[in-house]
């Protein structure tokens, strides 16, 4: 959570001693957390230099989206066939708790319910190995994703998204499924990329 939500930063070391002192638990836990963190793309790992919050460059950002809005799309194929009422209930509420964290400025609320909404999504595909790879992958983009949160309006955009998806998962309307997946999964990068051309072109105007 504490990553999720940006109170530990992208390329942080984790050092266990003030882990330990921080979460005030057993060294043992510590070590088991870090562990299932990189398992799940949090953290990285290395060789006799410890554990750091994960980061992602610009070039392996490209590569990411590349295979993400290609699995995510088979996702939507996936889901229009397995989807029944009592999916599209869990989803509706999940996605009304969202829309009260969001009207609310509850910015952890609004990790946690995204996170649920996206992590049911892929269950509901009834696929392990697809909805494993889609989580890792979205992990390894957590920062962007939580930066999103900051933008004005974009938690707003985002509940629409939501609610289109589950529309159309209603509707069994499958290309419009897809528009809306790629169109809510999308906007974190193109934020990351505004943000980026905006910084460079105030350092070529310094």
């Amino acid at each position: 959570m504490a990553i999720l939500t940006g109170d530990l930063k992208p390329r942080e070391r984790l050092v266990e001693s003030e882990l330990i002192a921080k979460y005030n638990v057993k060294r043992f836990t510590i070590r088991k957390v870090i562990q299932e963190l990189a398992h799940l793309g949090f953290v990285e790992l290395t060789p006799n230099k410890g554990a750091r919050v994960a980061d992602i460059t610009d070039e392996e950002l490209e590569d990411l989206y590349c295979v993400r809005v290609s699995l995510e799309l088979l996702a939507a194929e996936l889901l229009i066939k397995k989807i029944t009422p009592e999916k599209l209930s869990v989803l509706w509420k999940i996605h009304k708790e969202y829309t009260t964290a969001v009207d609310n400025g509850d910015i952890e609320g609004m990790v946690l319910k995204n996170e649920e909404f996206h992590q049911t999504l892929y269950l509901m595909t009834e696929n392990r190995f697809l909805a494993d790879n889609l989580d890792r992958l979205k992990n390894g983009i957590f920062a962007l994703r939580y930066n999103a949160y900051l933008s004005l309006g974009i938690p707003q955009l985002s509940v629409a998204q939501h609610e289109s998806i589950i529309n159309a998962l209603e509707n069994g309307d499958l290309e419009k499924l897809k528009l809306s997946v790629r169109e809510n999964i999308i906007y974190p990068k193109m934020i990351h990329e505004s943000r980026k051309t905006k910084s460079s072109n105030a350092i070529a105007k310094a």
